[in-house]
Formats: structure tokens, C-alpha cells, sequence
């Protein structure tokens, strides 16, 4: 059944009309090239969006000043009139599919690093440092404030000039402009900070330039942090009287998002409500009478989104994770087709990718940053394939492989597809998200007509009994042993996802750290079992994005779990744990003990040399030896089908 509610409505803010009232929110990709050049990687990527049905795109952080306000990596650039020709081919290859477009015009400020400034040292509304990254910056001088405000003027003249539809400020998220309006990091005794009408004349004076330079009737956006949940930051309260001034000093929308890099929850997580942020838009929304765009994670249940729409709380919507996982969701939604759309699962491996120094990279769409491969379409078919093993990588293989024409049976001696995905869904804060993942590759099995032969153990013999010209091995990993005196003792941690904990005491000792870990700890701390976890490293979690392991971390405090880093297990006794921090023996009295050490390959040799008796072809899918990473898995399963 096809939608066509509040969400496909158009809208038009200051003259620029959009087709629908979904917009894709400004994510860093580095895309761009080094010198921060428009490339065609960037032009593709932004392009399926386009193609798959929003109404507006947000350029990410585009930067306005290269020396000083350059984030980390290679963020677009607009700093300089030359740029201004790839631009001008991002711009029209956007309009061709009818979608508007906007950049996101950037200065950093203080949360970047000497590193990505050639040296020279950051700057901020007033010298101080953020608690989460960032070198230390100076107080930026009032020569250099006023060389900012001119360096945004030109910025959106360039845009004018090269056929964007508007300008959007990013007011928001600790950089430049957020660093003057919050008390917490604005202690200048100038005319540039102190009472809040000083701390608001950075944002004003921008505007008011912008407006002159680019005239009435271009749209000027602003992307603002109503509230920064920080100790001594912006309050909701200020947010909003910013907001209006901003209004009376010529912005066209806001843009309403939350806090700095040192804020909670500064992205929606798995199991947080999908509509957290927008009591930020709609405080807004009541204080002005401009149009005003919510963000979080409204794009994964789209009757969110409409109700956002239909109960005022917001003009617009913006969808941005949602967008990496799937570039057609917007006409998927508008379709009736929401079941086959790949769906975000929150996990954030996106801005992960992004904080390890990768290029913008997301777990459950291999597709994203090579759209411009056109994998799919160069992909040959007319094989029989075989594809034993039904978890993320297995199932990617299949479901790519029947849509690029080749004839599938994907089997599984479990009575149900996912693997160990279907294992972590248990864990009741990423049910909602893992579900609807492997009920999308349920549907794409059915649309594609991929035979499914679950409750089956392979053999070879059974393999070949299909005529196959090629076997896919896709049969996952297996829980690691504990080589420890007592290590049989321990039970697999993952089993007591299954069997909701059953049998264990009242106290129960994990030896792992790992996200496997944090689950099981959390998923028995609210069942009523006093929980500890022993990682040896020196840190939970490391394996996980860092936003997600932030997540699971808080959620273990909540939950009453002791994690006990730096402590590498010695023995497990009938009574206890033994093990050795700093060089001293500790004794952690349990109950009973699990284990999350880790996952091994399964060793397919065997299998293997058995097909290759029988001369068939046979392929192993990736070198996945762990649990729940789903990014490894699914980018073998897909690159493996279409380049098979």
C-alpha cells in the first residue's frame, strides 16, 4: 500500500519550493578529495539519494576557511572560487532528479585537532578545550571574527553562483558558531560573549552578511543545537530565544538538532525512542514562525516521521543514517515498499568508519561511497548457486546474487534465518533494530525467489544434489574456548540470549568485554542477576563504534554491572573467578560463569576438499571471525555475489 500523507506534501521556505517534506541531514563522508574538491565518488553518492526521492540534501560540513576552520579528514570545501566547478556539477547532477540542494557552510572551531590545521592551533569563541577530542584552542581574535563574517559572505556567494537552491549555517554540534552562544565555552568579557545578546552577535552578524551578499530571496538555513545537555552549556530556554533572534536576523528555517560532541545522547542509539530529539524542534517551532526541521532517527518507522508532520511539531523531517543504509527509502516509503528497504540498525559504524580515518562507511549497505560502480548492473547471472549458512553474510550473498540472475538455494540447519544476528535481537534494546533487518532479507528471499531450505544439515552429497555450478560456504564463526584451568566451566555467554539465562544463580561473572559481553551483562542485569564482566584490556567494548560503545556503557552503569577492566583471568573455580589485576590476585565470587572471549573461523577444509572431489566450484565467504559484525559480513556477501 502506497503512502501519500503529510511527508509527500511540498513545502516552500522563503521561495524555494521542495517536492516532498523529507530532507537528508549533512553527514561527513570524505568523499571529497584531499584539497577538499568535489569528486565523482562524492557526485554518485549523493546523486542516489537524489534518485531515490528526498526533497532537499544538506551538503555535509562545507568549509568556509581552510586554514583554520577544516575539520578532521577532507571535508568539502568552499573556501576559495575555484572550487566552484565541481560544485556546479554536483549541483546540476542533484537537479536532474528533481531534488534541491544546499552546503552546509562549516567552521570547526575548537573541536578539531593541530594535526588537521597544518599545525596551527584551534579557535573558539574563548580557550576551552572539549572533553572528548580536540587539541587545546586560543580565544579567536575580534580581526579574526570579522575575517570569519566575511569568509561565510563569500562562501554563500560562491553558493549562489554555483547553482545552489540556498545556504544552511551549522550553528550547531560545539563548532564555531555553537562555541559563542554556549556559556560553557564562551567566557569572553568583549562585545563577543558575557550577557546573551553579545553571545548571539557572532550568529547575527553572519546572517545579517549572508543576507546582504546573496539578497531577499535566497534561503538562508541554520542549523542550531537547541539544547546541549551539558554541565554549564546551552539550555533549552536560551535555545529557543536564540532561535527567535535568529529569525529577526533573516533566517529562512531551522534547522534543530542537540549538543556538542560532549553531549549524551548526542545520536539516538539502539532502543532509544525514535523521536527523542523532536521535543527540541517543537519548542522551537512554537517560538517562531519560520519553517523548522526535526532530526534523529525519524526515518526508520515512517509513521514517526508523519506524525512529527501531522501533530505541527515540525515542517520537515530529516533522515541521515537511514539515507547511508538505504538511498531509496523515500520512494519506498511513498511505494508501500518499506520491507525492502535495508534498514539502519543504529550501530553507528557509519561515524565509526569516520573516527578511525576511513571513508564514511555503514554496516548493512556495502553499496555506500561505490554507488558509483554500479556493482549490481556489471554483475553477471546464470549460475546455479548453492549458499550454505543463512547469517548476514550468507544471506547478502544469496539475496545479491538471485537479483543479479542467478538461480540460489540458500540452506541452514537452524529453523530460521539470521544466524547469530537472530541470537542479539534478543537483547531487548536492538530488537527493534536487528528484527527488521533479517525480516528485509526475508523479503528480498521471497521477491527474488531464492529456494530457503532451513532445518537442513549440509552435506556435500545434499549440495550436489542441486546441479550447483558453484558452493558458497557462508558457515559463520563459533564461540572461542578458554584455555584457563577450570575454562570448561564456563558456559557460551551468546546461550543465554537463547534460553533467557536459564539455570544460572543469582550471580553471574562474564569473561569478555566485548559487545557480546556488554549484551549479556545488560540482558541479565534486568532479569535480577548481579552481573560482572572481566576484560583483560583496558577498555569495554573497543571492538564496537565509539558512540555505541558509549551507549552500552551507560547502559551498564544503569543496570548495575561491574566491569572490572585490566584483570586477566587466572582459574575458574566451582565458587569463583581468579584473576590477576596490577600484578595482585583478586577472587570474584559468582555463581556461575559465561564466556565472551571471542569467536573462531569454522574450519571448513573438510567440506571443502569434499566439494572439490565432486569438481565443483566452491567459494568461502570473508574471514569473519566474530559475532554481531555485521559490517564484515554483509560487504563479503555482497562484493563476493557481484564480482563472482
Amino acid at each position: 500500500m502506497s503512502m501519500e500523507g503529510l511527508l509527500f506534501q511540498p513545502i516552500t521556505i522563503r521561495n524555494l519550493k521542495i517536492r516532498n517534506r523529507v530532507g537528508m541531514a549533512p553527514m561527513h563522508t570524505k568523499y571529497a578529495s584531499e584539497s577538499g574538491e568535489v569528486t565523482d565518488k562524492l557526485i554518485e553518492y549523493f546523486v542516489e539519494r537524489a534518485r531515490g526521492g528526498v526533497g532537499l540534501i544538506v551538503v555535509e560540513n562545507t568549509c568556509v576557511d581552510w586554514k583554520l576552520g577544516k575539520g578532521d579528514g577532507n571535508p568539502v570545501t568552499i573556501h576559495d572560487d575555484r572550487f566552484r566547478p565541481r560544485l556546479n556539477a554536483l549541483v546540476k547532477a542533484v537537479h536532474r532528479y528533481g531534488a534541491k540542494i544546499i552546503p552546509e557552510l562549516h567552521h570547526v572551531g575548537r573541536q578539531t585537532y593541530r594535526s588537521n590545521l597544518e599545525g596551527r592551533t584551534p579557535v573558539s569563541a574563548s580557550a576551552v578545550q572539549s572533553e572528548v577530542g580536540g587539541d587545546m584552542p586560543r580565544e579567536i581574535t575580534e580581526r579574526e571574527i570579522v575575517a570569519t563574517i566575511q569568509d561565510f559572505r563569500d562562501a554563500a556567494r560562491r553558493s549562489k553562483e554555483v547553482g545552489f537552491d540556498g545556504v544552511e549555517l551549522h550553528g550547531a554540534h560545539g563548532y564555531l558558531f555553537n562555541s559563542f552562544i554556549s556559556p560553557r565555552t564562551n567566557k569572553r568579557t568583549d562585545a563577543w560573549g558575557g550577557p546573551f545578546e553579545n553571545r548571539c552577535r557572532f550568529a547575527v552578524d553572519v546572517v545579517r552578511a549572508v543576507r546582504d551578499e546573496v539578497g531577499p530571496d535566497f534561503p538562508i538555513f541554520f542549523r542550531m543545537s537547541a539544547a546541549e545537555s551539558t554541565p554549564g552549556g546551552l539550555k533549552l530556554e536560551e535555545g529557543v530565544r536564540y532561535a527567535r533572534v535568529l529569525e529577526q536576523a533573516g533566517v529562512d528555517c531551522l534547522d534543530v538538532s542537540h549538543g556538542s560532541y560532549e553531549s549524551i545522547r548526542h545520536f539516538p542509539m539502539q532502543g532509544d525512542p525514535l523521536d527523542q530529539l523532536v521535543d527540541l524542534a517543537y519548542a522551537v517551532k512554537q517560538a517562531v514562525t519560520v519553517p523548522v526541521i526535526a532530526v534523529g532517527s525519524l526515518g526508520i518507522d515512517p509513521q514517526v516521521a508523519e506524525r512529527v508532520i501531522a501533530e505541527g511539531k515540525a515542517d520537515m523531517v530529516h533522515f541521515g543514517r537511514e539515507l547511508l543504509a538505504e538511498p531509496h527509502l523515500v520512494n519506498k516509503i511513498r511505494s508501500g515498499k518499506l520491507a525492502e528497504a535495508r534498514t539502519c540498525i543504529r550501530c553507528n559504524e557509519c561515524t565509526g568508519s569516520i573516527d578511525k580515518g576511513h571513508f564514511l562507511a555503514c554496516a548493512v549497505n556495502p553499496e555506500l561511497g561505490f554507488e558509483y560502480k554500479k556493482a549490481l548492473g556489471a554483475a553477471r547471472g546464470g549460475k546455479r548457486v548453492v549458499v550454505i549458512g543463512a547469517g548476514p553474510a550468507g544471506l547478502e550473498y544469496a539475496v545479491t546474487a538471485a537479483q543479479t540472475g542467478n538461480s540460489v538455494t540458500l540452506m541452514d540447519k537452524r529453523n530460521h534465518i539470521g544466524g547469530l544476528a537472530s541470537v542479539c535481537s534478543m537483547s531487548e534494546y536492538k530488537n527493534r533494530e536487528i528484527c527488521r533487518l533479517i525480516q528485509y532479507y526475508d523479503t528480498l528471499i521471497r521477491k527474488y525467489g531464492v529456494d530457503l531450505q532451513l532445518g537442513v544439515e549440509a552435506t556435500a552429497d545434499l549440495a550436489m544434489s542441486y546441479s550447483p555450478d558453484k558452493v558458497v560456504l557462508a558457515l559463520g564463526s563459533t564461540p572461542a574456548s578458554l584455555p584457563i584451568t577450570g575454562g570448561e566451566r564456563a558456559r557460551v555467554a551468546i546461550d543465554s540470549l537463547m534460553d533467557g539465562g536459564a539455570g544460572l544463580g543469582s550471580s553471574v561473572c562474564i569473561i569478555g568485554g566485548s559487545g557480546v559481553g556488554l549484551d549479556v551483562a545488560i540482558f541479565l542485569s534486568r532479569k535480577g542477576k548481579r552481573t560482572s564482566i572481566l576484560e583483560m584490556g583496558d577498555i569495554a567494548g573497543r571492538e564496537l563504534s565509539g558512540h555505541l560503545r558509549w551507549h552500552l556503557l551507560e547502559m551498564a552503569a544503569e543496570c548495575g554491572v561491574e566491569i572490572l577492566t585490566g584483570h586477566t583471568v587466572r582459574e575458574i573455580t566451582e565458587s569463583a573467578v581468579l584473576a590477576e589485576h596490577r600484578g595482585q590476585r583478586v577472587t570474584v565470587p559468582c555463581d556461575d560463569v559465561l564466556s565472551a572471549v571471542g569467536f573462531q573461523r569454522l574450519d571448513t577444509s573438510a567440506f571443502e576438499e569434499s566439494l572439490a572431489a565432486c569438481g565443483v566450484e566452491t567459494e568461502v565467504l570473508g574471514e569473519m571471525v566474530g559475532a554481531g559484525h555485521f559490517m564484515d559480513a554483509i560487504q563479503a556477501g555482497f562484493w563476493q555475489a557481484v564480482e563472482a
